[in-house]
């Protein structure tokens, strides 16, 4: 599970567009920590571990929380590549399968001048192919192997840098291609400078990169009132398109199961508004994922179960299909503030009430008024739910 950090400042939310007096709300900014490195490690966890999501402090009147749901750049596919160097005549003047001084480990790379060709009017050229492994191990440059496509996708850097004799670089030249449907074997040609005596060549083949918006924000909102309602309801943000962030809110109980989701309801129509009871701790697990994302794993729900299923049926491709994420990035804002029975009591630095209100609390506690509104009803199951597990910090 990637880690978060905490920014706590009480400041005026200027890139929201809106000002609240000073003393009565707290500003806090949700950073996200540790960036993804492959199309399958987005922010959401596999699982979900109690007491483990970021914990932010609410205070005052309410609290208004600064988030942003990123935009991954991931690495996609890397092609494992086969290059030659030919004379005129195609004839293969050396080869090479994993010799490159960049990428992972399955790129070609070619260094000297045994694959310079002289075209008999004074100059000379470079007569490069690349393929993708395993064509070429055949002695047949073509795109197949043993009559089959060598499977490969994926974009890749050629990159050569032509020498003179002391060892100095007299011109670089970098060519990206792209292995499409995994049959393709390419031809590229360099006119050699006059004071180059020796070249080296390096394919890179991590260069194909993919966007991914599968973001989401896990916290616990803790120094709440016990027992008390609360309203989580977004009411700023915009998203890469500068449209309005549009959010999936998720209410957890401890032991991680999700209780209750809403996608709308905020200050505009495409923001998402949350209510929800504080547990006997003074605390509310929430997420923030995009809107077509209801179970929070960060994935577009419906294309989740064909990915799922599809996942690891092409063996042959050294390719990852690309995670399906819900498909939004942007910041959002947060406003939190009670709603419940505890109105009066939320402003007391977390105290909560004594004497008479802890007694009646009690009393309330033993005929099913958990939230304390007089009556026994589904809002009093919200709250069990909202506590069931195991119990403790």
């Amino acid at each position: 599970m990637n880690k978060k950090t905490i920014g706590m400042a009480a400041i005026f939310c200027a890139s929201a567009g809106m000002a609240f007096a000073s003393g009565s709300s707290l500003y806090v900014t949700f950073e996200t920590g540790a960036v993804p490195t492959s199309a399958d490690d987005c922010d959401a966890p596999d699982y979900c571990v109690p007491f483990d999501w970021t914990e932010i402090l609410i205070e005052g009147d309410c609290t208004y929380i600064n988030g942003d749901l990123e935009k991954r750049e991931m690495l996609h596919c890397e092609p494992d590549t086969y290059m030659v160097c030919f004379d005129k005549l195609n004839n293969i003047l050396d080869a090479d399968d994993n010799s490159s001084s960049k990428g992972n480990g399955w790129a070609s790379g070619i260094w000297g001048s045994d694959c310079f060709v002289d075209n008999g009017d004074n100059t000379r050229s470079l007569r490069i192919g690349v393929t993708g492994r395993p064509d070429g191990l055949d002695g047949v440059f073509n795109g197949l192997f043993q009559n089959g496509p060598h499977g490969q996708l994926g974009e890749f850097d050629v990159c050569v840098v032509f020498l003179d004799a002391g060892g100095a670089t007299v011109s670089t030249e970098v060519y990206t291609d792209e292995f499409v449907i995994g049959a393709e074997a390419f031809h590229i040609n360099y006119e050699v400078p006059a004071a180059a005596t020796q070249v080296h060549i390096d394919i890179d083949n991590q260069v194909d990169a993919v966007e991914v918006r599968c973001d989401v924000d896990f916290m616990k909102l803790t120094n709440l009132v016990p027992l008390c309602d609360y309203c989580i309801e977004q009411i700023g943000g915009l998203n890469c398109e500068c449209r309005p962030t549009d959010t999936k809110l998720g209410w957890f109980d401890k032991s991680c199961t999700l209780i209750l989701f809403e996608g709308t309801g905020g200050a505009i129509e495409p923001y998402a508004k949350l209510c929800a009871v504080a547990d006997a701790n003074g605390e509310i697990n929430i997420a923030v994922s995009g809107e077509y994302d209801c179970n929070f794993n960060g994935l577009h729900d419906d294309l989740e179960d064909a990915y799922l299923g599809s996942h690891y049926e092409r063996a042959l491709i050294e390719c990852p299909e690309v995670k399906p994420g819900h498909g939004e990035a942007g910041c959002y804002t947060l406003k939190v503030y009670v709603t419940g029975a505890h109105n009066g009591t939320t402003d007391d630095n977390g105290a909560g009430a004594g004497g008479e209100a802890v007694t009646a609390l009690e009393q309330a506690l033993s005929v099913g008024d958990l939230n304390q509104d007089s009556r026994v009803d589904t809002a009093d199951l919200g709250v069990l739910l909202g506590n069931f597990g195991w119990n403790g910090n």
